[in-house]
């Protein structure tokens, strides 16, 4: 390539060429552009315009440039440079960042769900939501928020929240899930949710659906806890369950066994389990073992965000069991019989007051 005829013949023979000059120092690329300069033909616009794309010296690419530019001043038409493979100047796709929070429910049986979406850079769409145990959603609210106001609203969630009630962050799909799955329960906010769908559905996580949450990972030494444990766990004090003849079939369960006879405890115990077995054999009760097993499966996943993978892993093996989310709804009955009328309120706190536009 050292005299113009040979550069002009090995620029009319474009595949070779193209090769040869991709193999050159940076120096003898510079070299041969030069030379290039003279040659005002469509061939050299060929040339040039296959060249450019595959160069990563910003200098080359420069001069490259320039001729192409010359060439095209005095009338060689080409076609536009195209980029092919990996671009030269790559395009940055800015990584989103997006949160989510979780609770466990308070004594109104209601609890927490939040979603904080990066619409874009510093500058946060923040939902929040309070979601009931059978009613499904009971208020949905969103405002805009910056960086540093997200991170002072989710400190004010994880601080403000009071033992036994917890905050937990979780993944931000998950969150969303929550959300969705409370509206369809309630038919409240549909249009609301429908247009959240369009973003919640691209978010990540690990835990994206309550099926995801079996497969949380646990050191292989951990050991499970027993039921008693597990539901003697803080997380489960607040919570109450509650049906519609709940008054009366406390006082029935109270006075079993009252009567003028006195009969002794272990007969008072077979009539009280009697009478708990129908009582769970009602529909009322019966259709609740759905929302128990949502409950469990939502109690494991805050479990293993707190640290706890005995309980995490106790309750996991429970779910697999059939007849897991029965036993723990006998439980959460007894437990009901067992509630005195001075409970303490919801413990919800609000830190999304401090943003609401």
């Amino acid at each position: 390539m050292n005299d113009l005829t040979d550069i002009k013949n090995d620029i009319d023979n474009l595949e070779s060429t193209v090769k040869v000059f991709s193999l050159l120092s940076r120096e003898h690329k510079l070299e041969f552009l030069e030379k290039l300069k003279t040659i005002r033909t469509e061939s050299a616009g060929k040339f040039l315009t296959a060249v450019y794309p595959l160069e990563n010296d910003k200098k080359v690419q420069k001069v490259i440039k320039t001729l192409l530019f010359r060439l095209k001043t005095v009338g060689i038409k080409m076609p536009e440079p195209q980029i092919q493979g990996e671009p030269v100047l790559k395009k940055i796709e800015e990584v989103r960042e997006h949160r989510g929070l979780m609770s466990n429910y308070d004594a109104d049986g209601t609890r927490l769900a939040v979603v904080a979406l990066e619409a874009k850079r510093n500058a946060y769409i923040l939902i929040h939501s309070i979601l009931h145990f059978s009613k499904g959603i009971i208020e949905l609210a969103s405002a805009p928020v910056d960086r540093e106001g997200l991170k002072e609203v989710f400190g004010e969630y994880r601080k403000d929240s009071l033992n036994p009630f917890v905050v937990v962050e979780v993944s931000p799909r998950y969150a969303s899930f929550l959300i969705e799955e409370a509206s369809a329960c309630s038919g409240k906010y549909a249009e609301e949710v429908k247009e959240f769908k369009v973003f919640s559905s691209r978010l990540g996580g690990e835990v994206q659906k309550p099926g995801d949450i079996y497969g949380l990972e646990v050191p292989d030494t951990t050991h499970a806890l027993p039921f008693e444990r597990i539901m003697a766990n803080d997380i489960f004090q607040p919570f109450a369950l509650s049906w519609d003849t709940l008054e009366d079939d406390r006082k029935e369960f109270g006075g079993t066994g009252g009567s003028s006879i006195v009969l002794p405890p272990y007969m008072v115990a077979e009539k009280r389990q009697a009478f708990l077995a129908a009582l769970l054999d009602r529909d009322a009760l019966r259709s609740q073992i759905p929302l128990i097993k949502r409950l469990m499966e939502d109690y494991a996943y805050i479990f293993h965000s707190l640290g706890e993978p005995g309980a995490f892993k106790g309750l996991v093996e429970m779910l697999r069991d059939p007849q897991g989310p029965s036993k723990v709804l006998s439980f959460l009955v007894q437990k009901a019989f067992e509630e005195t009328e001075d409970r303490e309120s919801g413990l919800i706190v609000n830190p999304y007051e401090q943003v609401r536009p």
